[in-house]
């Protein structure tokens, strides 16, 4: 059993959060020895921590014998890195979601990230129920809220009020698909909640927003915490560039690969992960596409010919 190892809070929670891929066996189970080394590159890159679940790493695949085998291994390997680790324990009832957040506390998640249960759109009173009891679970371990599309809903300003006065453990949320006029609504109604994106920085660090939950840091860590320590500390002239690169990388060498290949997210990031020098596998679990090495190869010859400052220096 791992101990926590900081006590993240509203007024700490900060930086860039990595999403760990899970590298299966032949069999579809966990391959141990690769997911800790995914977990252990991480470390030194400047990243301010790491999680589990969601759909990078592939949550809704697990059974509960796996997810405990996840969990234990994250919260070990992230803790002897030096980094923080949230640990996902979203599902599609609130029963399963406390089972694995009890999973979770006994391996020594620092935060639990949570999405709203999605078989069936939740109406307001319901998020409410649910965020409660999850926290209730938790105890002193604070939750951060998935807020996703796939949730079938998004939480209005007023209802995020609300949830972040009536759970107090309630500390952050993780919302790729915010813009800045939604981070600003988001912070008037809850001032003191860590407001997440995901690559969006230069757009959303300057009006308050705390980082961001980046895939693309599969690719390059040490890039993206680079471009997010420019924008906290208010250099927009010099993180500019490498929004750009990085926003361009974004919409021309990924967004292609959804809408014209038609990989999910979970395809996309374990190629560009692999483009980045780390062994974590193609194979997703069935019954989704996978990527494959040529995937990899076109990737890599993107990037040196169009943004080769996002390129690792480790990648030849």
């Amino acid at each position: 059993m791992s101990t926590k190892l900081v006590h993240l809070s509203r007024a700490n929670l900060h930086g860039v959060w990595c999403a760990l891929i899970v590298p299966w066996t032949s069999r579809d189970d966990v391959d141990s020895r690769r997911f800790r080394r995914e977990i252990h590159s991480y470390g030194g890159t400047g990243v301010h921590g790491v999680y589990t679940g969601g759909t990078t790493g592939e949550f809704y695949a697990q059974s509960d014998a796996v997810y405990a085998r996840i969990t234990a291994i994250a919260c070990e390997e992230a803790h002897a890195c030096g980094l923080p680790i949230q640990i996902g324990a979203s599902a599609l009832s609130t029963l399963t979601a406390r089972r694995r957040i009890r999973v979770a506390l006994q391996s020594g998640a620092d935060a639990i990230q949570v999405a709203l249960p999605f078989w069936l759109e939740l109406e307001d009173d319901e998020v409410l129920r649910f965020v409660r009891e999850v926290a209730q679970e938790a105890g002193s371990t604070p939750i951060i809220l998935y807020l996703t599309s796939r949730s079938k809903r998004k939480i209005g300003s007023s209802l995020f009020g609300e949830l972040a006065t009536a759970v107090p453990t309630f500390i952050g949320t993780k919302d790729t698909g915010s813009d800045p006029e939604t981070v600003r609504a988001l912070l008037r109604a809850a001032p003191d909640i860590a407001i997440f994106g995901g690559e969006d920085f230069f757009e959303c660090v300057p009006i308050g927003g705390r980082g961001g939950y980046c895939s693309i840091t599969g690719l390059n860590p040490r890039k993206v915490a680079e471009l997010y320590e420019h924008c906290a500390a208010g250099r927009m002239a010099e993180a500019k560039p490498l929004s750009d690169a990085i926003t361009r990388y974004l919409h021309e060498a990924l967004v292609p690969l959804v809408k014209e290949q038609g990989l999910r997210d979970s395809a996309v990031d374990r190629i560009q992960r692999v483009a980045g020098g780390v062994d974590v596998g193609l194979d997703c679990q069935s019954p989704y596409r996978s990527g494959n090495a040529n995937h990899v190869r076109n990737l890599i010859s993107w990037v040196r010919k169009n943004t080769p400052e996002l390129l690792p220096d480790h990648v030849e």
